[in-house]
């Protein structure tokens, strides 16, 4: 009988099952040494041989042999993990790299020939290494944070899945500077004071494992929501020394929310600029050739603090530049640009931005600064205190209606007194009593209080990023 002849993906999968410990493998097309790193010739049956025989193919399969070893020993014993791929995981949660890359064949090939280590697979690498990072890093904050004592911040929110989600962000209170750690992000299953005072005893309980330490946690901030103010009242109980304050931030961004809602055409003019350079590169050039000095207008979001006052400085500053800009487009083009051009024309637009930004313009700037971290007590009461007096000055109706609404955020605010008197005396006011249930040392130790719940906020925008549209599969144990 005549010879069949064989195809070349036939020939290469003989091979593949004819040398099975010899590390080659075949796209139907070649037959590749996975060893050598080489694709190896099929014409002939010797040729195969002839490499399996050579002394490079030997060394690499003796040295691919050690990497599996090293590899099953890193991944089996529990007590002998491989520095390496810990190495590497915390490289990749430190840069915000998704572990499922280590799939992607160039990358893998790339470190394993470079590295001379064999890269483990995804679900590997969860399994034996993640947990150990996670534990290593609640040790490391556990190490700084000791005994304390501590300030608390808490503050949830609803993420694109619709989950609600509570971060915890503690510090150390002492008379130097600490950095804030994120303690601990869980998902509640709905949000009121029964699940806040819960995430925080559990927080508690997982910063301190051998006993909390209910006499050294100093402050606590939220934001003033009811719910919140109710939660901190019944935890109070358990934590005798301890502040509860209102972020005082936030207090100065309600304030501006009220200036917000007393300038609808202010507001509405922001909004409809904002609405015509948005997604509009044509008229983004047309600003830039009438004024190429002039920046985009700001796109405030009501949700970040300042942002609209911010703009209101901005269209204050540059009001005749955006209405000759504003001026030379069609107006039939967009409806936004024909409510532009109506509010630009009105009279008192101008009178409002004017007065807005003389007697309010400065709140976006003490927001920005009570931002800033390595802030004492002394200096971040003062920007809140030179805000009152600011805003006392302001005369007319609305100037009542702020500072009743001032006077509201800062006197509900309930430990902002309490953090007076320790203000005063770290200024060495001697006839300030001391706060009956703090002792000396607990006061000294308040120097670099905070009064914003920012470093949550912060937390938060981090984990918004992590859950980005394409990485929405994330499970919440995974996502913490």
């Amino acid at each position: 009988m005549p010879k069949v002849r064989v195809s070349k993906a036939g020939k290469a999968k003989n091979y593949v099952l004819e040398f099975p410990n010899e590390h080659f493998q075949t796209d139907g097309e070649i037959l590749y040494c996975s060893a050598c790193e080489k694709s190896v010739s099929i014409e002939q049956r010797f040729l195969v041989v002839q490499h399996i025989g050579t002394a490079k193919h030997k060394e690499s399969k003796i040295r691919r042999q050690k990497f599996k070893q090293q590899l099953f020993a890193s991944t089996t014993s529990s007590g002998n993990k491989n520095s390496f791929i810990s190495e590497l995981c915390r490289a990749f949660i430190h840069a915000d790299i998704p572990i499922s890359k280590l799939e992607n064949k160039s990358l893998n090939a790339f470190l394993t020939k470079y590295t001379g280590q064999l890269i483990p697979n995804e679900s590997t690498i969860r399994k034996n290494y993640i947990t150990e990072i996670y534990q290593e890093t609640l040790s490391s904050i556990r190490n700084i944070i000791q005994d304390g004592p501590i300030w608390v911040s808490i503050d949830e929110t609803v993420d694109v899945e619709g989950r609600h989600v509570g971060n915890v962000i503690v510090g150390k209170l002492s008379e130097t500077f600490s950095k804030p750690f994120l303690l601990n992000c869980a998902q509640l299953e709905k949000c009121n004071h029964k699940t806040i005072a819960k995430l925080f005893n559990d927080s508690m309980s997982l910063l301190w494992p051998n006993g909390v330490k209910h006499e050294n946690v100093l402050l606590f901030l939220t934001d003033a929501a009811p719910y919140m103010v109710k939660s901190a009242v019944a935890i109070n109980v358990f934590y005798p020394k301890m502040i509860h304050l209102t972020c005082l931030a936030h207090g100065l961004h309600r304030i501006g929310e009220t200036i917000r809602a007393k300038f609808y055409k202010v507001d509405k003019l922001i909004a409809e600029v904002k609405k015509i350079f948005l997604k509009a590169p044509s008229r983004v050039e047309k600003l830039k050739e009438m004024y190429p000095n002039l920046s985009l207008p700001p796109e405030p979001i009501i949700t970040r603090w300042g942002t609209w006052l911010n703009a209101v400085k901005y269209y204050c500053e540059n009001f005749e530049k955006i209405k000759d800009v504003v001026s030379t487009f069609d107006s039939t083009s967009a409806v936004s640009i024909q409510k532009a051009k109506n509010l630009l024309n009105k009279d008192d637009i101008k009178n409002n931005l004017i007065y807005i930004s003389v007697n309010f313009g400065f709140l976006e700037n003490t927001i920005k600064q009570l931002e800033t971290r390595k802030m004492s007590l002394v200096q971040s009461l003062g920007l809140i205190e030179e805000a009152e007096k600011c805003i006392e000055q302001v005369q007319g109706p609305l100037g009542v209606e702020v500072k009743e609404k001032m006077h509201s955020v800062l006197h509900k605010n309930p430990g902002l007194d309490c953090l007076k008197l320790i203000r005063d005396i770290h200024c060495e006011m001697n006839e300030v009593t001391l706060p009956a249930e703090l002792t000396p040392l607990d006061i000294a130790n308040m120097k670099f209080a905070p009064i914003t719940s920012v470093e949550v906020e912060r937390s938060f925008s981090r984990y918004k990023s992590i859950l980005r549209p394409n990485r929405r599969s994330f499970n919440f144990e995974n996502l913490r």
